[in-house]
């Protein structure tokens, strides 16, 4: 990747992260990443275009955490903890800026390549989640839901730690997975 395209993504990466897509301009990126306004459109034919491979970015670095713990011989109530003691580490390290799937998607239109990278990104972490669930035995509906109450108390943590500018969401969301997973296996 060139260093221009790399300096843009990184720096529209923490300026989506630090304040949202719809607040933040070409200009400004453009001035911050130190780049001719003509090489921003060598790279990416529009802002949208540039938010859609930032968000790429970040689900190839979830997916491959994800893939990573599947890999994992370790049981999969270790693998839950491991999830929500990463997303604890990722939620202080951004500052509490939230998920940046979640941000990006209260701030575009349905029609937008930027929510098919969304959309995708969910799928992606709602596959996760039930790999999880079968892992501990569960088949069908049964796996399909649990790993659902998992992802949605990912999110939530994630959620509720922006709002809250703390960890103990996430905190408490992982006692909540793993008592659903001693649940599902009693």
């Amino acid at each position: 990747m060139s260093k221009p395209r790399q300096r843009l993504l990184g720096t529209a990466g923490r300026l989506f992260g630090e304040r949202g897509y719809e607040c933040v301009g070409i200009n400004e990126i453009i001035a911050k990443a130190e780049i001719a306004k003509a090489t921003f459109y060598q790279h990416f034919p529009s802002k949208e275009a540039l938010c859609a491979e930032w968000l790429r970015s970040e689900m190839a670095s979830f997916s491959a955490l994800h893939q990573e713990l599947l890999d994992d011989p370790r049981p999969a109530r270790k693998k839950i903890a491991e999830m929500f003691d990463q997303l604890c580490c990722y939620v202080e390290e951004s500052g509490f800026n939230g998920c940046p799937f979640c941000v990006t998607s209260t701030m575009i239109g349905t029609d937008s390549e930027i929510r098919e990278v969304i959309l995708n990104f969910r799928e992606r972490s709602r596959s996760f989640w039930h790999s999880i669930a079968r892992e501990l035995g569960l088949k069908g509906a049964a796996a399909r839901n649990l790993g659902d109450a998992w992802l949605l108390l990912h999110t939530g943590a994630i959620t509720e730690s922006q709002s809250v500018g703390g960890v103990w969401p996430v905190e408490q969301a992982k006692k909540a997975a793993l008592t659903l997973a001693d649940a599902a296996v009693a």
